[in-house]
């Protein structure tokens, strides 16, 4: 049977020539990489064996025995078409926007910093700056520099800008420059005869320049207080701006407060007023009232704090008007120190066929907003983004020392 397959392609190859030539290399393309359909299997030819080392001449195959046919390969599974392009890992969906500009990092290195230190501006009482190093600081970080990004306050966008220059910020709170310049207060000794040398500190008076360099200095790798930040370039101002985001992103889903009063807010203040937990508050205030010694019982009867601190509600609505989050306050905290009963009631809800389902947030944020556009609303307040999505919950801060010359 082999023979007699070597005898035909002789004889095709001699009074055919080319054409034969183009039916021996017919068999090799089996497949097409990308979602065809299925090639309908020659039953005439056999798959040429596993060739070893270089690629030899392909030859003419003889009919395959029906004990050797191979089993047709299964379809492919139907691929789901995304609603959405993956995004870019190195997009940014957040980015906290204060007086130091755009906030790409707020665990910078040192090391990224090069030249000379200059001023900078920033929520930091002493700052000092230094231009990035191209050569040191993380590609994803430095291919941030020059593009696109749209701004959001309260309420919504307000402008889109590029980046600009970016810096490593190192900065510094507090009252006192002393653990900067002279490390712990706490490792300050002095004789009772002698000046307390932190007061002694106080007095003196430090250039701008001589500031920057110790709280420069005074900063280490990891530190919160160090931060890569972007300027911030537009044509149009930026005021109000909060937060950022790339503008080659999808936009997020932004909330704004309502302005107006709404039937919602009677209805969240009603479901408190029915609540378990007023009730609850209401019984523990009572029994607080009791265990206290007579002379030193508040004159505060419950009613008093229901007239002086109600329930009040707030809403916060997406483009189309609709209520989607509500805030609940009621009551107050007490200041000082002291046992005293727990009158404040507050909450966050998302409002949700009606219905009030209470969240593990906390009220007053500054604005509302889904960045990652999962359905669930990130919080932005003064200093931090609380979210449900654990890559984008995030916080900044500075280091701030207080001396308290008790």
């Amino acid at each position: 049977m082999r023979a007699r397959a070597v005898e035909l392609s002789v004889g095709l190859g001699l009074l055919l020539g080319p054409l034969a030539y183009a039916l021996m290399l017919r068999p090799e393309v089996v497949e097409v990489p990308g979602p065809c359909a299925e090639p309908v299997a020659d039953a005439s030819v056999e798959p040429p064996p596993p060739a070893a080392g270089l690629a030899m001449q392909a030859e003419p195959a003889s009919a395959p025995a029906p004990e050797a046919e191979a089993e047709p390969a299964p379809a492919p599974a139907p691929e789901a078409e995304p609603a959405l392009a993956p995004e870019p890992s190195d997009r940014v969906p957040f980015a906290f926007v204060n007086e130091a500009g755009l906030v790409l990092s707020t665990a910078a290195n040192p090391a990224w910093g090069t030249g000379r230190l200059r001023a900078h501006d920033g929520p930091g009482q002493f700052r000092a700056a230094k231009r990035v190093d191209v050569a040191r600081i993380p590609e994803a970080l430095l291919a941030q520099r020059g593009r696109t990004f749209d701004l959001y306050g309260a309420d919504g966008k307000v402008c889109t800008a590029r980046l600009g220059e970016l810096s490593v910020l190192a900065q510094h709170d507090g009252p006192s420059l002393y653990e900067v310049f002279h490390g712990s207060m706490d490792a300050a000794e002095w004789d009772e005869d002698e000046e307390d040398p932190i007061e002694a500190f106080e007095r003196q008076t430090h250039a701008p320049r001589e500031i920057r360099a110790k709280v420069w200095s005074s900063t280490t790798d990891g530190d919160d207080s160090v931060w890569l930040v972007a300027e911030i370039v537009g044509d149009a101002p930026c005021e109000g701006a909060l937060w950022a985001r790339d503008a080659e992103l999808p936009p997020p889903a932004v909330l704004h407060r309502a302005r107006e009063p709404l039937p919602i807010l009677a209805e969240r203040v009603a479901a408190h007023e029915a609540s378990a937990t007023l009730a609850t508050a209401k019984v523990a205030y009572a029994q607080w009232l009791r265990d206290r010694p007579e002379d030193a019982r508040p004159t505060t009867a419950w009613a008093d704090i229901e007239r002086e601190h109600p329930a009040a509600a707030k809403a916060w609505l997406d483009e189309a008007g609709v209520p989607r989050l509500t805030e609940l306050d009621f009551g107050y905290v007490e200041d000082g120190c002291g046992d005293f009963p727990e009158t404040s009631i507050t909450s966050v809800d998302v409002v949700v066929d009606g219905r009030f389902e209470p969240t593990e947030h906390v009220i007053d944020p500054v604005a509302v907003f889904d960045a990652d556009l999962d359905g669930r609303y990130e919080l932005l307040y003064a200093e931090r983004l609380a979210s449900e999505t654990e890559a984008l919950a995030q916080a900044w801060s500075i280091v701030e020392e207080f001396y308290c010359p008790c």
